[in-house]
């Protein structure tokens, strides 16, 4: 639908004859549809190529005739380069690559499909490891980003049962991720092309031993032939053995000279010393590459699936996901599951130590200021406040700082008036003169005095023998 949606959007159109109204037959310029873009694609003529034995024409016994279409590997005659295409050859390949390649996204086991929008570099891929269906994919919005989750959906949609299983698709595709950039490091691969190149070596060899013995089933059909010219024309039977010996080693070296061009093709090319240099620079290079936020996810699941044929997916304690590279080769990884929202949110415990040592001494805003000093930072990596600190006391039942100073014996202005028998304004001025110490204020100006253990208020008095209020030792003898 994407080409469709370009061939409008650059004006392109192609004619119709029409088929009905005053003028049948008439040519009628209109939008492309989908079928006729993928027919545009198919058609060799679109690369400059003469094409011939596309179709066939089957009889049918009521009479008739029916036209099939023929696989492009049985067409009789492909000639290249014949006219001038809109595309070249190899563009046209490639193009019939991925049409085939996309294609595996329609029927009954949806293998693939074509790479689409989304995070999800697993998109096609992915297989469950409990029924052995393929997953799809669900997007979901998490803290502003999108995520994927792979969900095994083939048992509710078939028959109306239960998913078989999600995996979160976080946890998998930075284990793919890494698994990516482990396989193309420039020591793996210098090994594979090491491998490439005793594979090349021992494929020479092999090849040598095919051409020798092309080589020997023609020289075995050239000395029938010599025999058979040789021969006395008279002598029938002795001709006509002959005759039949050369057939069949004429039939030989041809069996041997098809077999000997079908496995060359086959046999990879070698790769030359400028293509090694390119791939082990592009190693160097995959880690910046795929970090790089400009690249697009659909490039990004191009790269995965040249490397890799599927992953199949169980979730338990634990995910296992089995890799299967396209040369064969299996990895398997083994990662944790993401922790459950609540044990994400929980304050460690060495956290909830440090607010129940800090309250001590210190109340719940100095404790916020001390926490974020120090590094410390909540579960969505913010910084503390006062609400934070006060939320921990709460949840794991810590005594505030007021509770921790009245344990020590701090006394209230009205507690402390009420026990010498003064006004609390005589408690302030005391705290002003600095008799007693003002240990803690909370917002409304009210807080709690510390009297040192041991020791007592000896009141002042007013006129001419005016004295101030002192602290005094309780068992320093009175004057009164």
């Amino acid at each position: 639908m994407q080409t469709v949606r370009f061939f409008r959007e650059q004006g392109l159109v192609f004619p119709r004859r029409l088929r009905t109204g005053p003028n049948k037959g008439d040519l009628l310029w209109a939008a492309p549809h989908h079928a006729r873009v993928l027919q545009v694609l198919h058609n060799p003529r679109y690369a400059g190529a003469f094409a011939y034995g596309r179709t066939r024409i089957r009889h049918r016994p009521d009479g008739g005739t029916s036209v099939v279409k023929v696989a492009r590997a049985d067409w009789q005659f492909v000639m290249p380069g014949m006219h001038q295409g809109y595309i070249d050859w190899e563009r046209f390949e490639a193009n019939q690559r991925r049409l085939a390649d996309n294609a595996r996204a329609f029927g009954g086991e949806r293998r693939s499909g074509p790479a689409r929008e989304g995070p999800a570099l697993l998109q096609g891929r992915v297989v469950c490891g409990l029924c052995g269906e393929r997953m799809g994919v669900r997007y979901s919005q998490e803290h502003g980003s999108t995520v994927p989750t792979y969900l095994c959906q083939a048992n509710a949609v078939r028959r109306a049962g239960w998913t078989c299983q999600t995996v979160p698709g976080k946890i998998v595709d930075a284990g793919i991720a890494d698994l990516m950039i482990e396989l193309m490091t420039p020591m793996t691969l210098a090994v594979t092309l090491e491998v490439q190149r005793e594979l090349e070596a021992r494929a020479a060899e092999t090849d040598a031993a095919r051409r020798q013995h092309v080589e020997r089933m023609r020289y075995e059909a050239e000395l029938a032939r010599r025999r058979y010219m040789k021969v006395d024309p008279d002598n029938r039977l002795v001709a006509d053995s002959l005759e039949a010996e050369w057939n069949d080693k004429l039939r030989r070296h041809a069996d041997a000279a098809e077999d000997y061009k079908r496995r060359n093709k086959q046999q990879a090319a070698a790769l030359s010393v400028e293509a090694q240099r390119r791939i082990l620079d592009l190693a160097e290079q995959l880690p910046r590459i795929w970090q790089d936020p400009r690249v697009d996810s659909r490039e990004r699941k191009r790269i995965v699936r040249l490397l890799i044929d599927d992953v199949t997916l169980i979730k338990s304690q634990t995910i296992t996901a089995h890799v299967r590279l396209s040369g064969g080769a299996t990895r398997t990884l083994v990662l944790d599951r993401p922790l459950p929202i609540a044990q994400i949110r929980k304050f460690k415990p060495e956290l909830v130590a440090e607010v129940d040592r800090l309250l001590d001494h210190h109340c719940d805003r100095e404790v916020a200021e001390i926490l974020n000093n120090h590094g410390w930072r909540t579960w969505e990596a913010k910084a503390f406040n006062l609400k934070k600190v006060a939320f921990i006391r709460c949840a794991y039942k810590l005594a505030s700082r007021y509770e921790r100073l009245r344990r020590r014996g701090m006394l209230t202005a009205r507690e402390i008036a009420a026990k010498f028998c003064v006004s609390e304004t005589a408690v302030h001025t005391w705290g002003r003169q600095g008799v007693i110490k003002k240990c803690y204020t909370d917002s409304l100006n009210r807080g709690l005095w510390e009297i040192p253990p041991g020791m007592t208020i000896r009141k002042g008095c007013g006129g001419r023998g005016a004295r101030p209020a002192q602290l005094t030792s309780i068992t320093a003898p009175s004057k009164e």
